[in-house]
């Protein structure tokens, strides 16, 4: 007897998204470096049959994040993640001071 499995898009189709664990770096040195570091990220999508599935951030091209940081002045800049639904999260970086 042989049995085929298969699941249908619709059971498979993105209800929501959560961020679940937030990036390594949160905080930054004004002057050492001039972008965003997103690693250790996960997000979680939660699908239409209850299943969720972990994933790093950046395996997925449908989330964006909007962000404007001036990595040279200290300060407390929002990040927005979206997707095609709306805003998932915000989260807020910080710029230090260089110590002298």
């Amino acid at each position: 007897m042989i049995f085929i499995l298969s699941s249908c898009r619709r059971c498979q189709e993105i209800l929501s998204i959560e961020i679940v664990q937030l990036p390594y770096k949160m905080v930054y040195v004004a002057g050492t470096v001039d972008s965003l570091d997103m690693e250790g990220c996960i997000i979680r999508f939660h699908t239409r049959d209850r299943s969720e599935t972990d994933m790093p951030f950046g395996m997925w091209a449908f989330i964006t994040v909007n962000y404007e940081i001036d990595f040279s002045t200290p300060g407390e800049y929002e990040v927005f993640f979206y997707w095609q639904y709306g805003r998932i999260y915000t989260m807020i970086v910080q710029v230090i001071p260089a110590l002298e």
